[in-house]
């Protein structure tokens, strides 16, 4: 009974160790695959809020740098491209930049195509790309957009800035946690550089008797983005912004202050990825390995108790010819 259970044994052992190996390839190529591309229903609002920020107010009454606190709403969204090329989606997003009255200090509107998996910026054309205060424009972007790769890796990303026009480092700064979830730091540094179009601005803002004059909008930026490796989704952002009107020697806050992601946002946001990273890390790494080095065991001990039971049918019989 015990050499039949041991006979029976190996070739059990030897057929779950190959289907755990087929499971741990067809995880990393196929499942893993499935689950790390930007979902096509995709739908966010995400809130950000900036104490004490100084910006420049134009109504005609004013025309002067005020300090306040700002709110700024953005809503993303997948659109509906079914031509784009394959592994290329395209998100919507409208942003609103509100004062502490209420009032609306800025509106811009973007559509982004975007690589679905490593998050990079496509050069599929979209039509319009950007449209603020009225105006459109069609931007080619590069870099990262929206989110970082899928595996995000411990290395410096381009990150597109639509202010610049271009992108630049997103230096990585380290690991460290947000609310209990591991992120990876990175920081992203302009310095103020002159944006190419002339601002027309009236004159008196300068002191000027001039009825108006052409001022160089100069912008700078520091953006620090905490990314949740596995999705590579920004956790966290904050903005430290330096926008100001310079002419003639005299420079004028236009937008100078910080903004970041509201508590409430970053709360939802790392709730969400609770289930999601743990998910895919799983499918990147947990389940192949896991499934490949047990099931190498089990076809490794597999063959070796068939073996061994092969060898003692054997030997029965070899002691019978010895004895006839």
């Amino acid at each position: 009974m015990r050499l039949l259970r041991s006979r029976l044994l190996g070739p059990v052992l030897i057929g779950l160790g190959a289907f755990l190996l087929v499971v741990g390839v067809l995880v990393r190529a196929y499942a893993y695959p499935a689950l790390a591309r930007v979902p096509a229903n995709f739908n966010s609002w995400t809130y950000l809020s900036g104490s004490g920020v100084t910006i420049f107010d134009t109504d005609p009454s004013v025309l002067k740098p005020i300090t306040t606190d700002v709110d700024i709403t953005s809503h993303t969204m997948a659109g509906d491209y079914p031509q784009a090329p394959s592994g290329v989606v395209v998100w919507a997003n409208s942003t609103t930049v509100t004062r502490a009255d209420g009032g609306i200090f800025q509106q811009s509107i973007e559509l982004s195509p975007f690589d679905a998996v490593t998050g990079a910026a496509s050069s599929y054309d979209v039509g319009f790309s950007s449209e603020t205060e009225g105006q459109r424009d069609s931007v080619v972007r590069t870099g990262q957009v929206y989110k970082f790769p899928f595996d995000t890796q411990k290395k410096d990303y381009l990150q597109w800035d639509g202010t610049l026009g271009k992108a630049t480092p997103a230096v990585y700064s380290g690991e460290t946690t947000v609310q209990g979830m591991k992120v990876y730091k990175f920081v992203q540094t302009i310095e103020p550089t002159a944006l190419p179009d002339k601002v027309e601005v009236p004159g008196s803002v300068f002191g000027s008797s001039a009825p108006s004059v052409q001022a160089t909008m100069m912008y700078g930026m520091v953006r620090t983005l905490y990314i949740e490796p596995a999705t590579g989704s920004p956790v966290n952002r904050v903005e430290q912004r330096n926008q100001y009107l310079s002419y003639d020697g005299t420079d004028v806050p236009a937008f100078v202050g910080t903004v970041a992601y509201t508590p409430q946002t970053i709360s939802d946001t790392v709730a969400k990825l609770k289930t999601q990273a743990p998910l895919l890390s799983a499918a990147h790494l947990v389940l192949p390995v896991g499934a490949g080095v047990l099931g190498a065991l089990l076809l490794a001990a597999g063959i070796v108790l068939s073996r061994r039971s092969r060898t003692r049918v054997a030997a029965p019989q070899e002691r019978q010819l010895i004895d006839a």
